[in-house]
């Protein structure tokens, strides 16, 4: 029920940033989804005791290229980070060159 009051357009911001600290972990996961949410939350939630959580939190675009970098090293959560679409192109390039040949 609490997922759905976020369908509704009319729905405050203050009611996103409520329900990205549900203790319902569906309800963290709709909010984080939610374009209403600010970048500090999706920050926050990268420390969400939900695995899944945290890897939408990393691979979402409202995150600052100082906060992607730092969880490009973090292997719970590197590979979404590295498929954010807010990822700077020279850091994308970097991370190709540096992944290991194909072998045939």
């Amino acid at each position: 029920m609490r997922q759905l009051a976020l369908e509704d357009p009319a729905a405050t911001a203050d009611l996103v940033e409520r329900f990205s600290r549900d203790p319902a972990k569906g309800v963290r996961r709709r909010a984080l989804r939610d374009p209403r949410l600010t970048p500090a939350s999706v920050v926050r939630l990268l420390d969400d005791p939900c695995e899944f959580i945290r890897e939408a939190a990393a691979g979402d675009p409202r995150l600052s290229t100082r906060a992607l970098a730092g969880l490009l090293h973090d292997a719970t959560v590197a590979a979404s980070a590295a498929a954010n679409p807010a990822i700077p192109e020279h850091v994308m390039h970097h991370l190709l060159d540096r992944r290991p040949p194909a072998t045939s």
